[in-house]
């Protein structure tokens, strides 16, 4: 049965507003809120290191602005958010693993250099995006699930 215009209007709608949504708290938080965490040392102390994200450097970006649009870590943050959001919208769960596996494979000398950075990125835009993909779904089909008993 096709649909008619007011129900492609909300699926955009709430697509789109869901999609801005996680993408810009994502965002937020890997730019602002992680590379304010602390190791547990000092700043400064004798025979410590600082962790150059943990204490503010950010990777990949020229600029200290949280949208930096020069950055690739941006447009693959930016991607990644858009693909997970695909696959959940579509009910297709277990094919987010590919996500982390490719970011593991393309990624690995610098997630090597910062495991948790990464790491912690990678979920909290995995996390945001999946609560907000469920969320549109919920809004536009009224279930979570895909399948024909909605389970």
């Amino acid at each position: 049965m096709p649909m008619d215009l007011f129900e492609v209007a909300r699926l955009l709608l709430a697509g789109g507003v869901c999609l801005v949504a996680s993408f810009v708290l994502s965002t937020l938080i890997i730019r602002i809120g992680i590379p304010k965490l602390d190791d547990g040392t000092r700043p400064g102390a004798p025979g410590t290191q600082q962790h150059p994200v943990l204490h503010g450097m950010l990777p990949e970006s020229s600029s200290k602005a949280v949208f930096d649009i020069k950055s690739t870590g941006f447009w693959i943050g930016f991607c990644e958010t858009l693909l997970i959001f695909v696959l959940v919208f579509a009910g297709a769960f277990s094919a987010l693993a590919i996500i982390i596996g490719a970011k593991q494979f393309v990624r690995k000398e610098e997630i090597k250099a910062r495991p948790s950075y990464y790491l912690l990125g990678t979920l909290v835009n995995l996390c945001c995006a999946v609560l907000f993909a469920s969320l549109a779904r919920v809004w536009v089909t009224g279930t979570m699930f895909a399948g024909p008993t909605g389970f």
